[in-house]
Protein backbone atom coordinates (compact mmCIF):
# COMPACT_ATOMS: atom_id res chain seq x y z
CA UNK A 1 0.00 0.00 0.00
CA UNK A 2 2.68 2.68 0.55
CA UNK A 3 4.69 1.81 -2.60
CA UNK A 4 1.30 1.80 -4.14
CA UNK A 5 0.92 5.34 -2.46
CA UNK A 6 4.65 6.30 -3.33
CA UNK A 7 4.21 5.62 -7.06
CA UNK A 8 1.54 7.76 -7.61
CA UNK A 9 2.80 10.64 -5.88
CA UNK A 10 5.49 10.37 -8.27
CA UNK A 11 3.34 10.62 -11.48
CA UNK A 12 1.50 13.10 -9.48
CA UNK A 13 4.55 15.15 -9.06
CA UNK A 14 5.88 14.87 -12.54
CA UNK A 15 2.51 16.00 -13.90
CA UNK A 16 1.68 19.22 -11.99
CA UNK A 17 5.03 20.41 -10.48
CA UNK A 18 7.41 22.09 -13.09
CA UNK A 19 11.16 19.87 -13.46
CA UNK A 20 12.63 22.98 -12.16
CA UNK A 21 11.07 22.79 -8.72
CA UNK A 22 10.42 19.07 -8.81
CA UNK A 23 14.52 18.75 -8.39
CA UNK A 24 14.24 20.41 -5.35
CA UNK A 25 11.74 18.22 -3.67
CA UNK A 26 14.42 15.70 -2.79
CA UNK A 27 17.66 17.40 -1.96
CA UNK A 28 19.67 14.39 -1.20
CA UNK A 29 18.82 12.93 -4.82
CA UNK A 30 19.53 17.24 -6.11
CA UNK A 31 23.16 16.74 -4.03
CA UNK A 32 24.12 13.40 -5.92
CA UNK A 33 23.26 14.00 -9.72
CA UNK A 34 25.19 17.81 -8.70
CA UNK A 35 28.15 15.74 -7.84
CA UNK A 36 27.74 12.97 -11.15
CA UNK A 37 27.18 15.94 -13.64
CA UNK A 38 30.69 17.28 -12.26
CA UNK A 39 32.15 14.13 -12.53
CA UNK A 40 30.81 13.80 -15.82
CA UNK A 41 32.83 16.72 -16.95
CA UNK A 42 36.31 15.60 -15.38
CA UNK A 43 35.99 12.41 -17.30
CA UNK A 44 37.35 12.23 -20.58
CA UNK A 45 36.00 10.46 -23.57
CA UNK A 46 38.96 7.83 -23.34
CA UNK A 47 38.74 6.95 -20.32
CA UNK A 48 37.55 3.42 -18.36
CA UNK A 49 35.05 3.81 -15.62
CA UNK A 50 33.99 1.67 -12.95
CA UNK A 51 30.57 2.44 -11.13
CA UNK A 52 31.49 0.60 -8.14
CA UNK A 53 28.14 -0.50 -6.07
CA UNK A 54 25.79 0.49 -9.20
CA UNK A 55 22.54 -0.81 -7.93
CA UNK A 56 20.44 -0.34 -11.02
CA UNK A 57 23.45 2.03 -12.82
CA UNK A 58 21.09 5.04 -12.30
CA UNK A 59 24.17 7.41 -12.94
CA UNK A 60 25.12 5.99 -16.37
CA UNK A 61 24.20 8.48 -18.91
CA UNK A 62 26.79 10.95 -17.34
CA UNK A 63 29.44 8.85 -17.99
CA UNK A 64 27.88 7.93 -21.41
CA UNK A 65 30.92 9.73 -23.42
CA UNK A 66 33.77 7.18 -21.81
CA UNK A 67 33.80 3.20 -21.49
CA UNK A 68 31.90 2.33 -18.56
CA UNK A 69 31.32 -0.52 -16.58
CA UNK A 70 29.23 -2.07 -13.84
CA UNK A 71 29.54 -3.97 -11.08
CA UNK A 72 27.75 -4.84 -7.50
CA UNK A 73 28.02 -7.78 -4.67
CA UNK A 74 24.75 -10.01 -4.76
CA UNK A 75 22.19 -7.50 -5.11
CA UNK A 76 20.11 -7.61 -2.39
CA UNK A 77 18.51 -5.20 -2.98
CA UNK A 78 17.36 -5.17 -6.42
CA UNK A 79 17.88 -8.92 -8.03
CA UNK A 80 17.11 -8.16 -11.12
CA UNK A 81 19.59 -5.29 -11.72
CA UNK A 82 21.95 -7.82 -11.33
CA UNK A 83 21.63 -8.24 -15.19
CA UNK A 84 22.81 -5.57 -16.05
CA UNK A 85 26.71 -5.43 -14.54
CA UNK A 86 29.78 -6.50 -16.04
CA UNK A 87 30.62 -8.73 -13.59
CA UNK A 88 29.56 -9.43 -9.88
CA UNK A 89 31.11 -9.43 -6.94
CA UNK A 90 31.91 -7.65 -3.47
CA UNK A 91 33.58 -4.76 -3.27
CA UNK A 92 36.69 -5.25 -0.77
CA UNK A 93 37.67 -7.89 -3.99
CA UNK A 94 37.74 -6.78 -7.23
CA UNK A 95 38.06 -9.34 -10.11
CA UNK A 96 40.74 -6.58 -11.70
CA UNK A 97 44.56 -6.52 -11.85
CA UNK A 98 46.00 -3.40 -10.78
CA UNK A 99 45.56 0.08 -12.26
CA UNK A 100 42.73 -0.98 -14.76
CA UNK A 101 40.52 1.93 -14.68
CA UNK A 102 40.69 5.49 -14.96
CA UNK A 103 37.82 6.85 -12.66
CA UNK A 104 35.84 5.06 -10.06
CA UNK A 105 32.19 6.44 -9.16
CA UNK A 106 30.94 5.06 -5.80
CA UNK A 107 27.61 6.82 -4.54
CA UNK A 108 25.77 5.75 -1.36
CA UNK A 109 27.32 2.59 -1.13
CA UNK A 110 30.21 2.58 1.21
CA UNK A 111 27.50 2.69 4.25
CA UNK A 112 26.49 -0.91 3.60
CA UNK A 113 30.21 -2.51 3.75
CA UNK A 114 31.52 -4.20 6.94
CA UNK A 115 35.04 -2.98 6.57
CA UNK A 116 35.37 0.49 4.74
CA UNK A 117 39.04 1.13 4.58
CA UNK A 118 39.27 -2.78 2.36
CA UNK A 119 37.22 -1.01 0.07
CA UNK A 120 39.02 2.24 -0.55
CA UNK A 121 42.31 0.18 -0.10
CA UNK A 122 40.83 -1.34 -3.40
CA UNK A 123 39.65 0.94 -5.03
CA UNK A 124 43.19 2.73 -4.77
CA UNK A 125 44.84 -0.29 -5.89
CA UNK A 126 42.28 -0.70 -9.15
CA UNK A 127 42.77 2.52 -10.45
CA UNK A 128 45.65 4.19 -12.80
CA UNK A 129 48.29 6.70 -11.51
CA UNK A 130 46.41 9.99 -12.08
CA UNK A 131 43.29 8.23 -11.43
CA UNK A 132 40.13 9.87 -10.00
CA UNK A 133 37.18 8.33 -7.25
CA UNK A 134 34.04 10.01 -7.50
CA UNK A 135 32.28 9.08 -3.43
CA UNK A 136 29.26 9.47 -2.01
CA UNK A 137 28.56 8.61 1.88
CA UNK A 138 25.98 9.88 4.29
CA UNK A 139 26.50 11.35 7.55
CA UNK A 140 22.61 11.77 8.84
CA UNK A 141 20.58 8.44 7.86
CA UNK A 142 19.08 6.43 8.94
CA UNK A 143 18.65 2.30 9.00
CA UNK A 144 18.28 1.28 5.46
CA UNK A 145 19.15 -1.72 3.83
CA UNK A 146 18.93 -4.04 7.26
CA UNK A 147 20.73 -5.65 8.02
CA UNK A 148 23.96 -4.33 5.69
CA UNK A 149 23.69 -1.15 7.04
CA UNK A 150 26.93 -0.78 9.14
CA UNK A 151 27.91 2.80 9.24
CA UNK A 152 27.34 6.58 8.48
CA UNK A 153 30.51 8.81 7.93
CA UNK A 154 31.63 12.06 9.19
CA UNK A 155 34.22 13.96 6.79
CA UNK A 156 37.12 13.09 9.56
CA UNK A 157 36.19 9.73 9.66
CA UNK A 158 36.22 9.79 5.22
CA UNK A 159 39.25 11.73 5.60
CA UNK A 160 40.82 8.91 7.41
CA UNK A 161 40.10 6.37 5.18
CA UNK A 162 40.83 8.04 2.13
CA UNK A 163 44.23 8.98 3.19
CA UNK A 164 45.36 5.67 4.88
CA UNK A 165 44.47 3.86 1.54
CA UNK A 166 47.32 6.57 0.02
CA UNK A 167 44.87 9.09 -1.72
CA UNK A 168 44.99 12.93 -2.02
CA UNK A 169 41.84 14.53 -1.19
CA UNK A 170 40.72 17.25 -3.37
CA UNK A 171 37.61 17.72 -1.66
CA UNK A 172 35.14 16.33 0.70
CA UNK A 173 31.88 18.61 0.20
CA UNK A 174 29.10 18.18 2.45
CA UNK A 175 25.72 17.85 0.23
CA UNK A 176 23.73 21.14 2.27
CA UNK A 177 23.24 21.95 5.91
CA UNK A 178 20.83 21.60 8.30
CA UNK A 179 17.73 22.29 6.04
CA UNK A 180 18.40 19.71 3.53
CA UNK A 181 18.89 17.43 6.41
CA UNK A 182 15.35 18.87 8.00
CA UNK A 183 13.33 18.29 4.19
CA UNK A 184 14.46 15.21 3.75
CA UNK A 185 13.48 13.46 6.95
CA UNK A 186 10.26 14.92 6.82
CA UNK A 187 9.71 13.45 3.83
CA UNK A 188 10.34 10.15 4.93
CA UNK A 189 8.26 10.90 8.14
CA UNK A 190 4.36 10.29 7.01
CA UNK A 191 5.72 6.80 5.43
CA UNK A 192 7.83 5.84 8.00
CA UNK A 193 5.49 6.40 10.84
CA UNK A 194 2.53 5.01 8.98
CA UNK A 195 4.08 1.54 7.84
CA UNK A 196 4.66 0.82 11.59
CA UNK A 197 0.57 0.20 11.72
CA UNK A 198 0.51 -1.43 8.27
CA UNK A 199 3.21 -4.19 9.05
CA UNK A 200 4.40 -6.04 11.50
CA UNK A 201 7.51 -8.25 11.08
CA UNK A 202 7.82 -7.62 6.81
CA UNK A 203 4.19 -8.51 7.42
CA UNK A 204 1.56 -6.59 5.22
CA UNK A 205 -1.24 -6.95 8.89
CA UNK A 206 -2.88 -3.34 9.72
CA UNK A 207 -3.04 -2.33 12.97
CA UNK A 208 -7.07 -0.95 14.11
CA UNK A 209 -5.60 2.47 14.61
CA UNK A 210 -4.53 2.55 11.32
CA UNK A 211 -7.75 3.63 10.03
CA UNK A 212 -7.92 6.31 12.96
CA UNK A 213 -4.50 7.51 10.85
CA UNK A 214 -5.05 7.29 7.54
CA UNK A 215 -7.13 10.84 7.38
CA UNK A 216 -4.02 12.15 9.05
CA UNK A 217 -1.34 10.66 7.15
CA UNK A 218 -3.27 11.77 3.67
CA UNK A 219 -3.48 15.49 5.12
CA UNK A 220 0.12 15.26 6.35
CA UNK A 221 1.23 14.27 2.55
CA UNK A 222 1.28 17.86 0.45
CA UNK A 223 3.53 19.44 3.80
CA UNK A 224 5.57 16.75 4.24
CA UNK A 225 6.84 15.99 0.96
CA UNK A 226 6.24 19.08 -1.07
CA UNK A 227 5.85 22.50 1.05
CA UNK A 228 8.64 21.47 3.76
CA UNK A 229 10.97 20.18 1.03
CA UNK A 230 10.97 23.36 -1.26
CA UNK A 231 11.35 25.93 1.55
CA UNK A 232 13.82 24.06 3.58
CA UNK A 233 15.69 23.53 0.37
CA UNK A 234 16.21 27.34 -0.21
CA UNK A 235 16.58 28.23 3.10
CA UNK A 236 19.81 25.60 3.77
CA UNK A 237 21.92 28.56 2.48
CA UNK A 238 21.64 30.58 6.23
CA UNK A 239 23.49 27.53 7.33
CA UNK A 240 26.95 28.30 6.48
CA UNK A 241 29.06 25.35 8.97
CA UNK A 242 27.04 22.52 7.30
CA UNK A 243 27.73 20.25 10.62
CA UNK A 244 24.03 18.43 10.48
CA UNK A 245 24.75 17.36 6.38
CA UNK A 246 22.99 14.33 4.62
CA UNK A 247 26.30 13.81 3.90
CA UNK A 248 29.37 14.22 1.58
CA UNK A 249 30.65 14.39 -1.86
CA UNK A 250 34.17 13.16 -2.26
CA UNK A 251 36.47 13.62 -4.85
CA UNK A 252 40.11 11.96 -4.76
CA UNK A 253 43.36 11.35 -6.96
CA UNK A 254 45.47 8.16 -6.73
CA UNK A 255 48.75 10.20 -7.08
CA UNK A 256 52.14 8.13 -6.27
CA UNK A 257 54.51 9.29 -3.92
CA UNK A 258 57.16 9.87 -6.51
CA UNK A 259 54.65 12.13 -8.50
Amino acid sequence: MIQKIKNSLRVLNSALIPSCLSRRLDAEIFGIVDFMQFASKEVNPSDIVLDAGAGSAPYKKYFSHAHYESTDFEDIFDQSSKTIHDFICTLDDLPKPDASYDAIINTQVLEHVEYPQKVIDEFFRVLKPGGKLFLTAPQGWGVHGAPYHFFNFTKYGLESLFKNAGFRIVFIKARGGMFWYLGKRIKTVPFYIFAQFLYQNGVFRPRPLALVLLPIYLCSLPICLFIIPLLCFYLDRLDKAQDFTLGYSCYCLKVLDKE
